[in-house]
C-alpha cells in the first residue's frame, strides 16, 4: 500500500474556494466508507481551522480532521488548477488532508512528520502543481521515492 494511494490523488481539482475544497474532502471520504457522516467530517476540518492556520508551506495547506467515527487513517492529494483563498491573505493550490482516528496520537504525529517531508521536497511539489489528470499513479511513485529512506 503506497503512502498516498493513486485513488487518493486528485489533479487539476476546480474547486473555487475552501469551503469547496472542504466538501470536495468530504465527498471522497464518505465515498471511501459510507457510513461516515458528512457532516461530522466536514464539522472536523471547520473545528481544526478554528485551533490555528493550517497552511503550512508557501501555498500549500494541510486540512485535517481527528475523529471518533474515524476508524482508519486516510490521506489525500488535491492539486488546485487556480489557487483559493484558504485564509486572508492566504492563497493555496495544494492540499494533503489527512483524516485520522481520535486516539491515534503517535500515529498522527508520524503522519505529519512524513507529509512534511514530502511538502520539503520541492522538486516533487513542482511536479505535483504541473502534473495532469492521469499522472496520479507516477505521483504516488515519487512520493514513495521521497519517503523511501524514512520506512
Amino acid at each position: 500500500m503506497s503512502f498516498i494511494d493513486k485513488e487518493s490523488i486528485f489533479l487539476e481539482n476546480e474547486c473555487s474556494s475552501k469551503d469547496e475544497l472542504f466538501d470536495f474532502l468530504t465527498k471522497n471520504m464518505i465515498e471511501l466508507e459510507p457510513s461516515y457522516d458528512a457532516e461530522v467530517i466536514k464539522e472536523g476540518l471547520y473545528d481544526r481551522e478554528k485551533d490555528g492556520n493550517t497552511v503550512i508551506a508557501d501555498m500549500t495547506a494541510m486540512p485535517h480532521a481527528r475523529l471518533e467515527s474515524i476508524k482508519n487513517f486516510k490521506i489525500m492529494l488535491v492539486s488546485l488548477k487556480k489557487s483559493i483563498e484558504y485564509n486572508s491573505d492566504e492563497n493555496v493550490d495544494l492540499a494533503y488532508s489527512i483524516f485520522a482516528p481520535l486516539d491515534a496520537n503517535d500515529e498522527f504525529i508520524d503522519l505529519l512528520t512524513l507529509v512534511a517531508l514530502i511538502i520539503q521536497d520541492e522538486e516533487l511539489q513542482k511536479t505535483i502543481r504541473n502534473a495532469k489528470i492521469g499522472d496520479e499513479e507516477k505521483i504516488s511513485a515519487m512520493i514513495e521515492d521521497v519517503l523511501k529512506p524514512y520506512h
